[in-house]
């Protein structure tokens, strides 16, 4: 049977975890049932339908529940498939947005859902190969930031921004010869500025 000593075992506080994660115990259905008592007891939390974490305490902000990025990358995870955010998730992380995205987006080959998080939505759009054929999580950002702007839109001092990153990078070689990968104008504004 499923307890608490037993998920506190396989994983940490703050760790996201999913009913699959212990299928090796019994069923599924009882699985389920086992990790709905411990919630229902408050022994761990549920993030969305099948989605659960081990809580993580802060003496004045109480429970920390998980950001949407690492509830993402736990299910891209779970799910064997690759995510790059998109968006003003994409943006905000570069530092070229400080607006948190109630919507988070990533594109995916794995399977398209969304998924309600609290006030926050996750979702994921399956997308051809070609958009993950770049295995480098910087370079992607970059892309996906300036593909949100808009070749119109984009500044010069967002530009100025993004070159400053690849600078301060130890990997600008890596993105330089990744971003000749991306569409002409992104080649263009970036490589050749």
């Amino acid at each position: 049977m499923l307890n608490l000593e037993t998920i506190k075992n396989k994983f940490n506080n703050g760790d996201i975890f999913f009913i699959s994660d212990f299928t090796e115990l019994g069923a599924y259905e009882a699985i389920r049932k086992s990790l709905q008592r411990l919630t229902t007891e408050e022994e761990i939390s549920r993030i969305a339908k099948g989605i659960y974490f081990l809580p993580k305490k802060n003496e004045r902000l109480g429970i920390m529940f998980p950001h949407a990025e690492q509830i993402a990358e736990a299910i891209a995870k779970r799910d064997k498939a690759r995510i790059i955010p998109t968006g003003i998730t994409a943006l905000n992380k570069l530092g070229l947005s400080a607006q948190i995205p109630l919507k988070a987006v990533y594109l995916t080959d794995g399977s398209a859902r969304q998924i309600e998080v609290g006030n926050q939505t996750i979702q994921f759009k399956k997308t051809n190969p070609k958009n993950l054929s770049i295995d480098h999580q910087l370079s992607n950002l970059i892309i996906q930031a300036l593909k949100a702007i808009g070749e119109k839109n984009v500044t010069g001092e967002q530009v100025q921004k993004i070159q400053k990153i690849i600078y301060q990078s130890q990997e600008q070689e890596l993105i330089f010869k990744n971003l000749r990968n991306a569409p002409v104008w992104i080649q263009k504004i970036i490589i050749t500025r």
